[in-house]
């Protein structure tokens, strides 16, 4: 790699890494006065978005390392948002699924985490958006999990 390669590379990764956390900041901001998380709203959007996850996919799909998304699924079980129960399928694994009232409180707080997201994003424009997105996409296309959905159907009968 080439200083000038190796210059890229670190520029690249500092403003990805600055960007996520201007994002997640913004979303702080919404959350926090009422003691809630961006890492709670990461987790319970994922879910709602994607139905029942094992920790693990959780964990990729939000960035995390799984350790800190079992401590805040603690925190998510005992406020009654989340559910854990054992994958019928792998018992090794814990499924991860969403609750009547973790519907709700996701319903609750997305128009305020969408709000502070625009409030970041918004000096971009819609095409830049898409390009961003789809750049990104394209990046992490081969390490991001994907849930199977045929699996994720299966789990969703058995944990209602």
């Amino acid at each position: 790699m080439t200083t000038a390669e190796l210059a890229e590379f670190e520029e690249v990764a500092r403003l990805i890494a600055q960007a996520r956390r201007k994002v997640w900041s913004g979303v702080s901001r919404a959350l926090s006065p009422e003691g809630e998380s961006v890492l709670g709203w990461a987790v319970v959007a994922t879910l709602a978005r994607l139905g029942p996850l094992s920790q693990r996919d959780l964990a990729e799909m939000i960035g995390q390392h799984p350790a800190g998304i079992s401590r805040q699924l603690a925190e998510l079980d005992d406020a009654g948002l989340t559910t854990r129960t054992l994958d019928v399928r792998d018992r090794r694994r814990r499924l991860v699924a969403l609750t009547i009232a973790g519907r709700r409180w996701h319903r609750r707080w997305r128009p305020r985490v969408l709000a502070a997201v625009g409030d970041v994003l918004g000096v971009l424009d819609t095409g830049e958006r898409d390009g961003l997105r789809a750049l990104l996409r394209k990046v992490l296309a081969p390490s991001v999990v994907q849930p199977e959905p045929a699996r994720r159907r299966a789990v969703r009968a058995t944990v209602r």
